[in-house]
C-alpha cells in the first residue's frame, strides 16, 4: 500500500529535522564553551598554584638563610668569649709571675740585708777585739820593737777578719744577684708561654647574603647579638 504525504506534512518533518539540527549545534557550541572556561580556570589554577610555590620557596630560602647566619653569629660570640677569657687568664698570669718575681726580689734582698749586718757586727767585734788585744799588750809592760810587732800582728788580724767579712758580703751578693736573675729568667719565660696560649684575633662573620626569589619578603634582618 503506497502512503501519500501531504506537502503540509513535509514541510512540517523538514521543520522537526532543522530544529533538532539547531539544537545539537548549540549544545555542542555551550560543551565547547564549558571546556574552553574549564581549561582557562584549570590554567588559571596553576598558575596560582606555581606562584604559591614560589612564594613558598622564597620564604624557606630566607629563613634557612637567617638561621645559618645566626648560627655563624653564635659560633662567633662563643670564639669572642673564649679569647676575651683566654686574654684574662694570660693578665692573670702575668700578674702571678710578677707578684712571684716581686717576692723572690724581696727574699733575696732581705737575705743580703742579712748578710751585711751581720758583716757590720762582726766587723765590730773584730775592731773591738782588735782594741782590747793591743790594750792588753800595752797593759802588759812590755816596750822596744816587739810591742810595735804585737800591735802590727794584731792590725793584721782585724784587717785578715774585715777582708773574710767583705767577702762574705760579696758573696751574698753574688748569690742575691743569681736569685734574682733566676727568677727574672723563670718568669719571662712563663710570661712567653702564657702569651703563646693566646689566640688571633676572632675575625666578624661573614654573612650569606639574602637570597633572591619571588613572593612575600619576610625581612627577618641580620642576626643578632648576646654579650651577656
Amino acid at each position: 500500500m503506497c502512503v501519500v504525504i501531504g506537502a503540509a506534512a513535509l514541510s512540517a518533518i523538514s521543520a522537526v529535522g532543522t530544529i533538532g539540527g539547531i539544537a545539537s549545534s548549540a549544545f555542542g557550541i555551550m560543551q565547547g564553551q564549558q571546556q574552553a572556561q574549564q581549561a582557562q580556570q584549570q590554567a588559571v589554577m596553576q598558575q596560582q598554584q606555581a606562584i604559591q610555590n614560589q612564594d613558598l620557596q622564597y620564604q624557606q630560602a630566607q629563613r634557612a638563610t637567617a638561621q645559618e647566619n645566626q648560627a655563624r653569629a653564635n659560633k662567633y660570640q662563643g670564639e669572642v668569649r673564649m679569647q676575651q677569657a683566654g686574654k684574662l687568664s694570660y693578665y692573670a698570669q702575668l700578674n702571678n709571675n710578677n707578684e712571684a718575681l716581686s717576692k723572690t726580689y724581696s727574699q733575696e734582698q732581705a737575705k743580703l740585708n742579712e748578710a751585711k749586718d751581720a758583716a757590720a757586727f762582726k766587723a765590730q767585734a773584730n775592731y773591738a777585739k782588735s782594741i782590747g788585744a793591743k790594750g792588753k799588750i800595752l797593759a802588759g809592760g812590755m816596750t822596744g820593737q816587739s810591742i810595735g810587732l804585737l800591735a802590727l800582728d794584731v792590725d793584721r788580724q782585724q784587717g785578715f777578719n774585715d777582708a773574710q767579712e767583705d767577702a762574705s758580703i760579696r758573696s751574698a751578693e753574688a748569690q742575691a744577684a743569681i736569685g734574682m736573675d733566676s727568677a727574672f729568667t723563670q718568669a719571662k719565660s712563663a710570661n712567653n708561654q702564657a702569651y703563646s696560649k693566646l689566640t688571633p684575633n676572632v675575625q666578624a662573620p661573614l654573612l650569606a647574603p639574602k637570597p633572591l626569589g619571588i613572593g612575600k619578603d619576610l625581612n627577618l634582618g641580620i642576626p643578632t647579638y648576646s654579650w651577656s
